[in-house]
């Protein structure tokens, strides 16, 4: 910046509306309620089992959410973090001497997340992230557990997807050379499939359950930000909750989705746990928005580089996360050829390009 031009300075406008405390704190349950719906839905309709929900619902909830969470790191992070750090009223560093940092803090937390997931590989191996299909699919031929696949009986590679979400036994297979399943044998395979979860390899399950909580991790960490944004907002707040709301229940049904693929065992509440750590984030950041509204000023300096960081560092994680562990896993991996028809894959990714729709029009709002 050259020397004859004056560094503007950091700060809100203080000319700006009233601020409604009765509004903003309605905002904060309503928002608490779509993100634990949004998270809380595919974990209970797997858990509760009158629920009765479809398989094709949670095929579609997972791969729709794979798209709102990669459309939430490119579309929602990123650019944040980006704007934050490039503000003109921010030192030099930041604006003239090193512009791509954001970048770099970026990559960092990407190269972190790779690191964390190769020194798991080597130390526990296998690799399953719930199935292509979104239900508790495992695999790993390092040890002589039982797994999901094996408890089935001798079938098409196809039929063995389904899992302890839903039997679909209105539609029985029929090849050459087997016969249709006896109502007999339907109830001895349900009662096999439901049994899946406490037969999973525990290195599998500890990977899947690692996987699961540095997803989360990386969501959760913008979340605090989000929900301060919408508690100091006056100007333009009913639009901006609308988008928050939307935006919640979109990313707790993609974070949601791959909760309840992760065979927990019958009774953990470590699923409940993380829906509700889901569900209270971005309400915790409206309550430190409503407390701290006179004090916490997101356009000061302290604020921008704040919400840069983190911002940039959730980028990273969600875009490794969402690109290799839920992308590619899901399309390119061994499992998914075995599990998926080019049919199948086709109607996957097509929620997968609709999530992300979803999530880059919301991203016009919030």
């Amino acid at each position: 910046m050259s020397g004859n031009m004056e560094k503007p300075i950091c700060g809100s406008d203080s000319s700006v509306g009233e601020y409604d405390v009765g509004l903003h704190t309605a905002g904060l349950f309503l928002v608490l309620a779509a993100s634990a719906f949004g998270a809380g839905f595919p974990v209970a309709a797997k858990k509760i089992k009158w629920l009765k929900v479809p398989t094709k619902i949670f095929f579609a909830c997972k791969h729709f959410g794979t798209g709102v969470l990669i459309a939430t790191a490119f579309v929602h992070l990123l650019p944040t973090a980006w704007l934050s750090l490039s503000n003109p009223c921010l030192p030099d560093f930041f604006v003239v001497q090193y512009p791509p940092l954001p970048g770099i803090i970026m990559m960092a937390s990407l190269f972190s997340l790779f690191v964390i997931e190769m020194w798991m590989n080597n130390k526990m191996g296998g690799h399953s992230h719930g199935g292509a299909r979104g239900f508790e699919e495992t695999t790993d031929t390092s040890t002589e557990n039982i797994t999901a696949p094996s408890l089935l009986p001798s079938r098409p590679v196809r039929s063995s997807s389904l899992s302890s979400f839903e039997v679909d036994v209105s539609n029985p297979v029929k090849e050459e050379g087997l016969a249709i399943e006896s109502k007999e044998e339907v109830v001895v395979r349900e009662a096999q499939v439901q049994d899946v979860e406490s037969q999973v390899d525990p290195l599998v399950y500890k990977k899947m359950n690692m996987n699961i909580t540095l997803l989360e991790g990386g969501i959760l960490f913008h979340s605090v930000f989000v929900g301060i944004t919408v508690s100091i907002t006056i100007d333009g707040f009913v639009v901006l909750l609308i988008a928050i709301i939307f935006h919640q229940v979109f990313e707790g049904l993609g974070l949601g989705s791959r909760i309840a693929a992760v065979p927990y065992p019958k009774g953990s509440i470590r699923p409940w746990l993380l829906v509700f750590a889901f569900g209270t984030t971005a309400p915790i950041g409206q309550a430190i928005g409503l407390a701290t509204r006179g004090a916490y000023d997101p356009n000061s300096a302290f604020g921008l580089i704040i919400v840069g960081v983190f911002n940039a560092i959730s980028s990273g994680l969600l875009i490794y996360a969402a690109l290799v562990d839920l992308l590619a896993e899901d399309f390119l991996s061994e499992e998914s050829n075995h599990t998926l028809t080019t049919k199948d894959k086709k109607i996957a990714f097509m929620w997968v390009i609709l999530g992300a729709i979803g999530m880059s029009i919301i991203g016009a709002f919030a």
